[in-house]
């Protein structure tokens, strides 16, 4: 239901999968989607008695999330949902809240969304709750935004939501404080000013250097008490502040392991069609179980897609759906490169030569009728516009378990390893770091052990450390961790965001490599007008960060939901903003 589309959130993948599949799965064909054999998928959703391997693919552009107009959703009625993690930081814009479930939440009851963006995310439209009147000219050589808003916009404390709020949102975010630890100054370290306009709910901004589309970093708009760096990083934690925000919700109840949200009575727009919305922190077999339980409404944000976890719900027959659509993340491997061994590039490059994600697909998804291409981004998906395969030629070339084994064993001898009994060492240290889990899921552990054998075959020591998922953000963001597979939520202008996940100062770059050179190559592309060059610009610095061996795109997956029948305006809608308020039960 929150959208955020000027930074990426990322994401623990605690989903689960069978069993036991071991090393020997076929690699999934390239196919982006529409079936000859399964029929179409409908809006809706598949019943959840679908044979598995009969599930219809999504086709591009669509969305399968039940979409219904207000008109035809009742009035009323509750939303449970089981989710990762709550808190502890409530702060989304602050590094360590910056996780696709903190997005969700804080987008619930603060002003997130002044642009809605439609499905093919190539237009951006002003919300009328929020923005009068917006426009973008150039004037003495400038890109200059004037945005205006809704004379009712308001925060829940009583302060106007005028110039200030985008003020504060460039102060905080564009870089030129350190103290305020942001997960993304993409677009906001290119302004020069922001001016109150004719009156103060008209905000003026002045660009150093164009951001395009400039609506990626306006759609924030944040409580001027957050221009305390101390409040923007400390503030918020366990403590989601009602009062600094403004939306169709409220916090009405939160801990650790359950938040409800209730109409907000201050909002101006209209009137959210649920009651009641309640999340309830969950581990992966809690969910399930509580929804085959009627506990739950949904699985809860996407989810694996896998054969184990969607088998559970089989004898729900067409009272449960399944809701598939093209995969808005990507799950990734990001190696460490300050840790032990990992300092040594050619220990990288080895272990992501080693590491096949065509064996990792086939044991998440096997039995499950699904195709996808292999991911050579982290910044853009495969089916979208403008792609292109990033990783190194000796990396993407590799196409059976032989060649790996016998490249990732080339790489380490070349570099002076030498083989000690079952693995490589140097100079006394063995080849050896750890891969960092998080959640009880089968799939968990069963992508684990597979890693962790491809590395014993090409003489790497990989052990596995272990957390709840609970843990996830909190391990994440310490950095005291050498491997780790999570996922980055893509948005419509991801292609904007290598300054994020690449720069070389940013909080959220967790392989710690980049360069100044790279840091400009990523610069340029979110001053690049034209979409073509400006992906063509995007590619060429993401090839070079792959170059490091420190970022391994593994799979895209489905974006996945097992709903109740009935549930409108939820599950996979590709860029699409939708709104808070349209979400409930159809009539």
């Amino acid at each position: 239901m929150a959208d955020s589309f000027s930074r990426r959130s990322f994401f623990a993948l605690t989903g689960i999968t069978a069993a036991g599949l071991g090393l020997a799965g076929c690699a999934p064909s390239n196919n982006q989607g529409g079936s000859t054999t399964t029929g179409t998928e409908p809006q809706d959703g598949s019943p959840a008695n679908t044979p598995l391997d009969q599930l219809p693919l999504p086709e591009k552009g669509k969305t399968y999330n039940n979409p219904k107009s207000r008109d035809e959703v009742k009035d009323g009625g509750t939303l449970t949902q089981p989710i990762n993690e709550i808190g502890p930081q409530w702060n989304y814009y602050q590094l360590a809240g910056n996780t696709s479930y903190m997005n969700i939440l804080h987008g619930l009851i603060n002003p997130r969304d002044l642009f809605l963006n439609n499905a093919d995310g190539d237009k951006f439209e002003p919300n009328k709750d929020y923005i009068k009147d917006f426009k973008v000219e150039e004037k003495d050589g400038k890109q200059v935004a004037t945005l205006t808003f809704t004379d009712q916009a308001t925060f829940n404390d009583g302060t106007a939501i005028d110039w200030t709020a985008i003020q504060t949102a460039f102060i905080t975010m564009c870089g030129q404080n350190k103290k305020f630890a942001v997960s993304s100054t993409d677009g906001y370290d290119k302004y020069e000013s922001v001016e109150q306009g004719d009156t103060a709910k008209t905000a003026v901004i002045t660009m150093k250097e164009a951001v395009y589309p400039i609506e990626s970093i306006l759609s924030y708009a944040l409580h001027p008490k957050l221009q305390d760096p101390d409040f923007f990083n400390n503030g918020y934690n366990n403590e989601p502040h009602n009062e600094l925000g403004s939306g169709p919700y409220i916090v009405d109840s939160f801990d650790d392991s359950a938040v409800t949200f209730k109409p907000n009575p201050k909002w101006w727009g209209d009137a959210p069609k649920l009651d009641t919305l309640v999340y309830k922190q969950m581990d992966t077999q809690a969910s399930i179980n509580a929804f085959k339980n009627e506990e739950t409404d949904t699985t809860g944000t996407s989810v694996a897609g896998s054969a184990e976890l969607l088998s559970n719900f089989s004898g729900l027959g067409d009272k449960a759906q399944i809701r598939r659509g093209l995969g808005m993340s990507i799950a990734v491997i990001e190696i460490n490169s300050t840790r032990g061994v990992l300092q040594d590039v050619a220990v990288r490059k080895a272990f992501c030569q080693i590491v096949d994600p065509a064996t990792i697909v086939s044991i998440v998804f096997q039995g499950v009728n699904w195709k996808e291409d292999a991911p050579g981004s982290m910044l853009w998906p495969y089916w979208a516009a403008g792609y292109d395969n990033n990783l190194p030629d000796d990396i993407k070339n590799l196409k059976s378990v032989d060649e790996r084994k016998a490249a990732a064993k080339k790489t380490l001898e070349d570099a002076g390893y030498k083989l000690n009994g079952d693995y490589y060492e140097k100079d006394g240290q063995q080849v050896t770091f750890a891969y960092t889990l998080f959640g009880d899921g089968t799939t968990v552990k069963n992508r684990a052990a597979a890693i962790q054998k491809m590395c014993k075959d090409a003489g790497i020591n990989l052990t596995l450390d272990s957390h709840p998922s609970s843990e996830f953000s909190d391990v994440l963001t310490s950095g005291s961790w050498d491997v780790c597979l999570f996922g980055w939520v893509g948005s419509s202008t991801s292609y904007n965001n290598g300054g994020q996940l690449y720069g070389s100062e940013s909080g959220s770059n967790f392989g710690q490599q980049g360069s100044a050179e790279t840091d400009e190559m990523f610069a340029k592309v979110v001053s690049t007008k034209d979409f073509d060059e400006r992906m063509k610009l995007m590619n060429e610095a993401e090839k070079k960060m792959m170059q490091t061996y420190a970022y391994l795109p593994v799979y895209t997956g489905p974006d996945c939901y097992v709903v109740k029948k009935g549930l409108a305006n939820f599950g996979p809608s590709l860029f699409q903003s939708v709104p808070a308020t349209i979400v409930g039960w159809q009539k």
